[in-house]
């Protein structure tokens, strides 16, 4: 009996049977019952006394209420116990199971690009739903992943090692963590190195065969994402701009600094293969998203795998493409919206039959940012992209205008108010199928 008192699961079950003992005798107590049973007439007899002496009004409630307490403080600290074992991290054992019941049958999102953009909008949509695939390029080559990708023939971690962290329920420490950047200080071989990549490069390591998409499920598993992140292809991609003066820029990180108008985006080399788990998880889709994210560094590099914009085009998910707030130097000065909707439509047309198979939906902000925010980025070149409502109507699709602008020093798309946004679209648009396959049974009466 004396274990039952140590701290630990244990000790509060005792007292939730104890407590409902005693729950049930209290009632038995207002009830007047007198049970015809074989339990210990000992406890009866003094059930018996307390019902003859004392008020059952007032014994009753007492026992009651005593009851009532111990099981409703017992079932709480139970609670608690079990929800430090297997939640840590959650507040409520209700919340736990409720994020369970989103792991099964949240809405199925895929998410395709690269960036921040898209890492910081993954941190939205995960309070909506656990079933979310990021699709992340593979055609970075600067800075750390670059010199990962090179030196240890892997995929470039770094657009993943983003996603993952903003998955990550601890999102904030992850975050830190994974960001963690040695500085000059460091041994030469660390330094500019984020920690995150190096650990994906060991996971990729320990696996023996160069595959990132193992490894990325370890992690994802590791650090408790609430979804997936796929690189497009095990294979990594090397991209080359053509631009309007018919200069060829090779490699991404070089694309920018060329300071050219970018006519095409193609692959230089081979073309990876997508992953088949890409393909499925776009063909399970009910929302993709394409973007935010560098347009021709992060989000195009993707519809370059021919097998990815075929499988996009035959999905019947909701398709939408969030434009980004701000042009980007050396990669779309001077874009309004139709513009960037005109690029993406150029790089697919040779494996979609339309772009209203790979679009349906534009979702841009209508909000001007901040005046101290718009002075940083003049020194930079980077202006608010124009909504050209006339030019988009040319491409038949649907735009949705909204307030999208984040509080703070940089201009860039809230999380919260762009998943919400996407879940709006969404939700409307299962009304209008409802509506419509109403009035089919309608007509068919």
């Amino acid at each position: 009996m004396r274990k039952y008192f140590f701290p630990g699961l244990k000790k509060w079950l005792f007292f939730i049977v104890v407590g409902l003992i005693v729950f049930v005798f209290g009632i038995a107590l207002v009830l007047k019952a007198r049970p015809i049973t074989r339990i210990a007439q000992f406890i009866w007899n003094s059930l018996s006394y307390i019902a003859d002496h004392v008020p059952p009004t007032i014994s009753g409630v007492a026992a009651i209420s005593i009851g009532f307490f111990v099981l409703i403080y017992a079932f709480f600290r139970a609670n608690k116990q079990i929800l430090n074992l297997v939640a840590p991290d959650q507040t409520s054992l209700m919340e736990t199971l409720d994020r369970a019941h989103m792991d099964k049958k949240g809405i199925r999102i895929v998410s395709i690009g690269g960036g921040t953009g898209m890492s910081n909008m993954l941190r939205g949509l995960k309070k909506y739903t656990s079933n979310l695939t990021a699709i992340v390029t593979v055609a970075d080559d600067g800075g750390s992943s670059g010199r990962l990708r090179e030196s240890m023939d892997i995929v470039p971690p770094g657009d993943i090692r983003n996603c993952i962290a903003a998955l990550s329920q601890d999102d904030e420490i992850i975050t830190q963590l994974f960001q963690y950047r040695f500085d000059k200080d460091s041994p030469q071989d660390l330094q500019n190195h984020s920690f995150g990549n190096l650990f994906l490069t060991a996971l990729v390591e320990l696996g023996g065969s160069k595959n990132m998409a193992d490894a990325v499920k370890q992690a994802c598993r590791i650090l408790r994402a609430r979804g997936t992140v796929l690189p497009v292809s095990n294979d990594s991609m090397r991209i080359k701009a053509i631009l309007e003066d018919g200069r060829e820029i090779i490699g991404e990180s070089n694309i920018p600094k060329a300071n050219g108008k970018i006519e095409k985006l193609v692959c230089d080399g081979p073309v990876p293969p997508a992953l088949d788990e890409v393909i499925d998880s776009v063909k399970e889709a009910e929302i993709i998203v394409l973007g935010p994210g560098s347009l021709y560094t992060s989000v195009i590099p993707n519809l370059l795998v021919p097998e990815l914009v075929r499988a996009i085009a035959e999905s019947s998910a909701i398709k939408i493409y969030v434009c980004n707030v701000m042009t980007q130097p050396g990669e779309t000065d001077g874009y309004s919206v139709s513009d960037h909707i005109e690029a993406v439509a150029s790089h697919v047309y040779d494996h979609a039959p339309s772009l209203n198979k790979i679009i349906n939906y534009v979702i841009v902000n209508d909000t001007e940012p901040h005046k101290k925010q718009l002075e940083t980025y003049k020194n930079d070149n980077q202006y608010p992209v124009k909504i050209d409502e006339e030019e988009i109507k040319k491409f038949k699709l649907k735009l949705y205008p909204t307030n999208l602008v984040q509080k703070g020093d940089f201009v860039r798309h809230n999380p919260y108010k762009l998943s919400k946004a996407i879940m709006e679209i969404y939700s409307k648009s299962l009304r209008q199928k409802n509506l419509m396959v109403k009035e089919l049974i309608k007509a068919r009466k």
